[in-house]
């Protein structure tokens, strides 16, 4: 929820931080690579896999589908040529509908062995969708399969993926593009306990502040989010998303995209809520956020503060829902 343009003039200046600058953040550097389901030599499926061009959320001319399996895998491989060995961010594209299933399984050929994680082919559909970042091997191999193995309902789906080196990447991210909103955002109080609202559009593209495991939330105060645990071990919450780019589980990396911003759950217009908690206390984010705007390395989660970033932190503020 975001509080009326008067009441936070009044109180913007009452709300004191401390940016503590600790050096450059890291630049990013990144190659990609796309194989879809029709490259030359980059899948392979048995006759169990049909060929359909029925959804306009596919991936190039096709995509693949097959009825699911409950014993034996009969994955459908994409192969990928890994200039370098190292971690990539791993994601797919495939068209969703209602008859599609819900909970295919996407096996991803680390070097330290297969990892499966499992999609809901029934949303997030015509888009890229995260799996997370996994060490890939150098050279050209399997990299992603997709399996038939599954107790969902509805034809399991391959269509393209898409692998990205994360090597060298930025250590940590704005949660939005820079673009998106004013230095000047990135100070405002929240309206009741340490996080910060900041006013964005639906459909505005969200990004991990830094690396770590999302856990999906989907509930009626924090609507559509995540709660992102780095690898400080500290949680980073976003709400009110419109919808989710990565799977449950999926391991991240600074400025990935997470999801699309909105106005799920209790909120009163459309926004990114964003908090940070250190094992159960919440921390006011407004000095970390700050730091990123300015291109320094933030301060420690645990070092930021937990009073004098909300509204009722003043005796004569006015209590608002969470949202």
């Amino acid at each position: 929820m975001r509080l009326p343009l008067a009441l936070r003039s009044a109180v913007a200046g009452l709300a004191t931080v401390t940016l503590v600058v600790l050096g450059p953040a890291a630049p990013a550097s990144a190659a990609t690579t796309i194989v879809d389901n029709a490259t030359a030599g980059g899948f392979t499926a048995s006759a169990n896999w049909g060929t359909s061009t029925w959804s306009a959320q596919r991936y190039g001319a096709d995509y693949r589908f097959a009825t699911p399996n409950t014993t034996a895998s009969d994955a459908a491989w994409f192969t990928a040529t890994i200039a370098a060995a190292g971690p990539h961010t791993v994601e797919v594209w495939y068209p969703a509908d209602a008859g599609y299933n819900n909970a295919t399984p996407f096996v991803v050929a680390t070097s330290g062995g297969n990892q499966t994680v499992v999609v809901d082919q029934r949303s997030n559909g015509g888009r890229w969708v995260s799996l997370g970042t996994f060490n890939l091997a150098a050279g050209t191999h399997s990299v992603v399969g997709v399996s038939r193995w599954t107790n969902g309902t509805g034809y399991v789906v391959a269509d393209a993926i898409r692998l990205t080196s994360t090597t060298g990447s930025p250590a940590f991210s704005l949660p939005l593009a820079k673009s998106a909103l004013p230095r000047s955002e990135y100070d405002d109080p929240h309206h009741d306990y340490p996080a910060i609202d900041l006013p964005v559009g639906t459909g505005t593209p969200a990004y991990a502040v830094r690396g770590g495991t999302v856990v999906i939330i989907d509930d009626s105060s924090c609507g559509r989010g995540v709660n992102l645990t780095g690898a400080d071990g500290n949680v980073y919450t976003y709400c009110h998303f419109s919808s989710w780019s990565v799977a449950n589980g999926a391991t991240v990396v600074a400025g990935q995209q997470i999801g699309l911003t909105g106005n799920t759950g209790n909120s009163t217009g459309p926004h990114l809520h964003f908090g940070i908690r250190t094992g159960t206390t919440r921390r006011c984010p407004q000095n970390f956020l700050l730091a990123l705007y300015d291109g320094v390395t933030p301060p420690a989660a645990t070092s930021l503060p937990t009073t004098g970033c909300f509204y009722t932190s003043l005796t004569s503020a006015t209590v608002q829902p969470l949202g």
